[in-house]
């Protein structure tokens, strides 16, 4: 039970902050709404706190690689810009 609790927590706050960041759907009453779900209990802030910094960790990630685009660009590269030169030993 506790587990699937703290599942329903976790998911609540990511969901939290996920709705945050959405600037455009994200009025005062979303914000006064989030407010009272974080006071209600410490562990919904600890919850909150941590999506938040896996949330800001996510955005420091470049983003996935663009297959299409790299392919064009294996495509075009010669295959002596792939074998290493003398001059590299």
């Amino acid at each position: 039970m506790a587990q699937e609790q703290d599942d329903l927590i976790w998911r609540t706050a990511w969901d939290w902050v996920r709705r945050e960041y959405d600037r455009e759907n994200f009025g005062e009453g979303s914000r006064v709404e989030m407010v009272a779900w974080l006071l209600a209990d410490p562990a919904h802030r600890k919850a909150y706190d941590k999506a938040a910094r896996l949330w800001l960790l996510a955005g420091l990630m470049p983003p996935t690689i663009d297959v299409d685009a790299w392919k064009k660009n294996q495509n075009r590269a010669s295959p002596e810009d792939a074998a290493p030169s003398d001059d590299d030993a």
